[in-house]
């Protein structure tokens, strides 16, 4: 067991993006923070806990019990901690609050949920009992770390918390595995080939990227889909074989679509992944509600042109026209018009994809990201609460 007293622990929610994120964190920490970072994964479906393997146990309260126990089981690793870094942190770490400096890491507030209606479950009331330990948990951490100011906001507003105890540090790309992707060469003859990566369908918007398939006149394009097979129509479940929530499975939409392909079962950073990026000339991603995009910010480090729903925090990740483009929420014909244009224009596509890996390089990476939760968790001289602006992080390149 370590008892080195500057050590900080790394502790997210294995679910939604955090799993990846905690991967892209472990494997992009700076070599100054190696040796003081350790990184517990907090997995909802298995444990050592005796508890959680009852089974009049209510499924929400057999999660939080797994939670805990891997939470409590990974701190033992050390004798000491400078701070805790938790990302998903639920209720029920409350007392870990009490014992140790912590920061809680969080993208979504119940105001922010309903500001994404219909898409987002109806967000619990402030004044429920869950409602009120969630605010208490927020009260008592050191900080509150968010990837976007707009996310940023909705701490500040929902949980009344002071401004300068919310810190924004926006996501980056790991660029040791998504590396850029030169596309000059590529034959004008080869069809153009369209990604589009959300695991929830209808929320990432696949509704209207296939009903652009369905209608578009163009020719001499490709699309791959890669999605969770819970929110796929009918139909196209049929041409997968109807696959198990996890399976792997690839088809084609043929005969209705013979020119898309609907991929189920690829995880994140995976080679078959990665392929499907490398292969790709442009990235879709129609979202309807969405707190960040870590998946638009690997495609941009591959170099690709990003077109992608301006919602939540995504407009603070992308320099509309310059880097990407954002879309109008749920709206068909803004999407067709500018993926049209991507797709008729190489020089621009090529422009776009270039400069999207060039703001990775610069400062939408991880080793950013790190550096700049790592100072404010060090931070002496700096003032209790201090916010990081964006000049101050480019300025630290």
């Amino acid at each position: 067991m370590s008892t080195r007293p500057d050590g900080v622990a790394f502790m997210f929610h294995y679910g939604h993006g955090h799993a990846t994120q905690l991967e892209n964190f472990r494997e992009c920490v700076p070599p100054e923070y190696a040796d003081r970072t350790a990184w517990i994964s907090l997995r909802g479906d298995s444990s050592g806990s005796r508890l959680a393997r009852l089974p009049f146990v209510p499924p929400r309260k057999r999660y939080g019990l797994h939670y805990a126990w891997n939470g409590y089981n990974g701190l033992r690793q050390r004798n000491g901690w400078k701070a805790l870094f938790i990302a998903g942190a639920p209720p029920s770490f409350i007392p870990l609050l009490l014992r140790h400096r912590t920061f809680v890491y969080n993208d979504l507030t119940p105001s922010l949920c309903a500001s994404l209606a219909p898409w987002y479950p109806k967000p619990g009331s402030l004044t429920s009992w869950r409602g009120r330990l969630r605010n208490r948990m927020y009260h008592l951490a050191e900080g509150v770390f968010t990837m976007s100011r707009w996310a940023a906001d909705g701490h500040i507003k929902d949980f009344g918390l002071a401004p300068e105890r919310v810190r924004v540090s926006l996501p980056g790309a790991n660029l040791k595995r998504w590396r850029f992707v030169d596309r000059r060469g590529r034959s004008d003859n080869r069809p153009i080939r369209i990604l589009m990566v959300g695991g929830q369908f209808r929320l990432k918007g696949g509704e209207l990227i296939l009903r652009w398939a369905e209608e578009t006149r163009l020719r001499n394009w490709e699309l791959d889909i890669v999605t969770w097979p819970s929110e796929l129509p009918e139909w196209v479940l049929e041409s997968l074989a109807h696959p198990e929530p996890y399976s792997r499975a690839s088809a084609s939409l043929s005969p209705r679509l013979p020119n898309v392909r609907v991929h189920c079962g690829m995880f994140a950073n995976t080679p078959e992944l990665m392929a499907l990026f490398e292969e790709a000339d442009i990235f879709c991603l129609p979202t309807q509600a969405d707190g960040s995009s870590i998946a638009s910010l690997e495609a941009m480090a591959c170099g690709l042109p990003v077109l992608v729903g301006g919602v939540g925090g995504i407009p603070e990740l992308i320099e509309d026209g310059k880097t990407g483009f954002l879309m109008k929420r749920s709206d068909q014909m803004d999407m067709n018009a500018k993926l049209e244009r991507l797709i008729c224009d190489r020089d621009l596509r090529l422009q776009i994809g270039e400069s999207a890996r060039q703001s990775c390089e610069d400062y939408y990476n991880v080793p950013r990201q790190l550096r700049e939760i790592m100072d404010v968790i060090d931070a002496d001289s700096r003032p209790p609460g201090a916010t990081w602006t964006e000049d101050e992080s480019r300025a630290r390149r």
